[in-house]
């Protein structure tokens, strides 16, 4: 059996192109619910200038993910509003309330990118869209990616104005929130 140059170059060239497109080409990933949280802060202004903290465990959702590829990139997470842990129990439920977040009426918050874009370092930006109570806004989240196994390490911070997602009224907290996200994923 006689192969041709011609035919043999062919052959290499599709070869080439098949392993280079599989290079580019966004993975999913998805977090793991144990290593990855939402961390939030805030000031309160009872009994002094207080620092709360407090964790949403458990993120879950699907992401596409290719640095070089970054058009084809999707972040869609969510966490369990009820979820919440301030390590103060009184203070979780009154934050799960109708007053704050309406856990009960609203049990997700949602973050679902509209585009991923790169500053020209290592650091990304995902513009989006941030949903609590129902109410949707546009958010801007700078992230950093680590390679990690056989996933990333997401890591990214923004700020929030409380009072857009009707979360509370004026009063003895600050109204920006800032949030503080690491997700740690595993390819689907």
């Amino acid at each position: 059996m006689k192969i041709s140059l011609q035919s043999a170059g062919q052959t290499g060239i599709f070869l080439l192109l098949v392993c280079l497109s599989f290079n580019v080409t966004a993975q999913h990933f998805v977090p793991t619910a144990k290593d990855s949280r939402v961390e939030f802060r805030i000031y309160t202004h009872k009994n002094g200038n207080q620092l709360i903290r407090g964790l949403f465990p458990g993120i879950k959702g699907n992401i596409i993910f290719n640095p070089k590829q970054l058009s084809k990139s999707s972040f869609d997470i969510s966490v369990t509003a009820a979820s919440i842990t301030t390590a103060n129990t009184e203070r979780d439920r009154d934050i799960q309330s109708a007053h704050f977040l309406s856990a009960a009426l609203f049990p997700e918050i949602k973050i679902k990118s509209v585009s991923i874009t790169s500053d020209g370092s290592v650091v990304y930006i995902l513009h989006g869209n941030l949903t609590i109570k129902g109410i949707t806004k546009p958010v801007n989240i700078q992230f950093t990616a680590t390679p990690n196994g056989n996933g990333y390490l997401f890591r990214g911070s923004f700020q929030v104005d409380r009072l857009l997602y009707n979360v509370g009224e004026k009063g003895d907290i600050d109204n920006m929130v800032t949030v503080f996200v690491e997700l740690r994923t595993v390819k689907q």
